[in-house]
């Protein structure tokens, strides 16, 4: 059985998935080590992204350059994991501006198997982790976006696409869709053609991500 988009079992996922990343939350604020916890979470959402990619790579056989974590949603969990584990505020401040993504995918997933699939698991699972990841930074650890947070992540994000660029012209991959556009239909269409469809992305992006900064920055000092 094949996933259909926007269909009642797409809701019931959500819906499904959103029911037990609120247990753990809850969980998470009421436990007496939340860091301890929040990092046997972040390890446990790891494990289900590296089982993915060893499925798909030794038992499945795609090529390894179709395997690398540099798709947004990737490169964000990258940092929500390392962050959760690691307690390295550089990553967590990224990782709250540019969960925003993972909002986008869970509406319009790419996936095509349903539950039970690992990969159907993988995908939801991964992708609600990164929105319950800036969900408890801010609410549990505290963590508040400031000025010179956005304007590093935003720096950030760039020189990951830039190099993502160079390593898509080497693998003939289009990690980022930054060398052209996704072959199947998506918002971008509707944004021009290469390259003007990624300033249209860059304007949304730094829309979307300083209103976060100002909806939660740290009222006290926005800087640090």
């Amino acid at each position: 059985m094949e996933f259909e988009l926007f269909s009642t079992q797409h809701l019931a996922y959500i819906f499904g998935y959103f029911f037990i990343f609120t247990i753990l939350y809850f969980g998470l604020k009421s436990s007496k080590y939340p860091q301890k916890n929040m990092r046997a979470i972040s390890i446990a959402i790891l494990f289900i992204k590296l089982g993915e990619i060893f499925i798909r790579g030794q038992l499945i056989g795609e090529a390894w350059y179709t395997l690398l974590p540099l798709h947004l949603c990737n490169i964000v969990l990258i940092f929500s994991v390392l962050g959760g584990i690691f307690r390295f505020l550089p990553f967590l401040h990224a990782s709250f501006y540019w969960s925003l993504g993972a909002i986008f995918a869970l509406i319009t997933p790419e996936v095509r198997d349903t539950f039970p699939s690992f990969f159907n698991i993988s995908f939801f699972s991964t992708h609600f982790f990164i929105i319950f990841a800036s969900i408890v930074e801010y609410k549990i650890f505290k963590l508040r976006p400031t000025l010179t947070s956005w304007v590093s992540s935003l720096f950030a994000i760039n020189m990951i696409a830039v190099g993502v660029f160079f390593i898509n012209n080497s693998l003939g991959t289009n990690y980022l869709y930054i060398n052209y556009k996704p072959t199947f239909n998506s918002p971008l269409d509707y944004m021009g053609e290469w390259p003007y469809y990624i300033l249209v992305v860059e304007g949304i992006y730094i829309l979307l991500t300083y209103s976060l900064y100002k909806l939660f920055k740290n009222k006290k000092n926005s800087w640090r």
